[in-house]
């Protein structure tokens, strides 16, 4: 384990001593590489493949249950949060998080998935201690978030008179 000597310019690493610089080369030599545009293209794949999907269910909705886009999109959102909570339980959406990378983590699957993944990771804790208070320790950051954001437009909304009338 490298440790900073009391000058502060040098590391011990076992009986080697090693400057910060050569520190960062050797470990930047062991770095995996990673490829942007290939990591880019697997997430705009896989994310656009979940909102196709979900553009399938809600002209399902609108097909075969009569209802307007407005209408359909609420039980949409819920199929796809029901498919994602499946996938997490079967342990299938996280080998497909793993290749896709910030792809599946964009839509609202991915917020169901990490809501599921701690539950599941926490239920020996039993179902209050472990799965309720665990579930929102990921989740709890965007929840917080969107409920300020949505506060912050909603002031701007009623000073400004900004945005569509309702």
């Amino acid at each position: 384990m490298p440790t900073k000597t009391k000058s502060g310019a040098r590391f011990r690493l076992n009986s080697i001593s090693l400057t910060e610089e050569d520190y960062k080369q050797i470990a930047d030599s062991h770095k995996p590489k990673s490829n942007i545009f290939k990591n880019c293209l697997k997430a705009f794949l896989v994310g656009g493949f979940i909102c196709f999907i979900g553009q399938c269910i809600q002209q399902l909705f609108m097909t075969f249950a009569g209802m307007s886009a407005k209408e359909a999109s609420s039980p949409t959102v819920a199929v796809l949060i029901i498919i994602s909570v499946i996938l997490t339980s079967l342990g299938v959406y996280d080998k497909i998080a793993q290749w896709a990378g910030a792809g599946s983590a964009v839509p609202v699957t991915g917020f169901a998935n990490s809501m599921c993944s701690s539950a599941i990771e926490s239920k020996a804790e039993g179902l209050v201690l472990g799965v309720g208070a665990s579930m929102f320790k990921l989740a709890g950051s965007v929840i917080v978030f969107g409920v300020v954001a949505a506060f912050v437009v909603g002031i701007i909304h009623v000073i400004f008179g900004l945005g569509g009338t309702h």
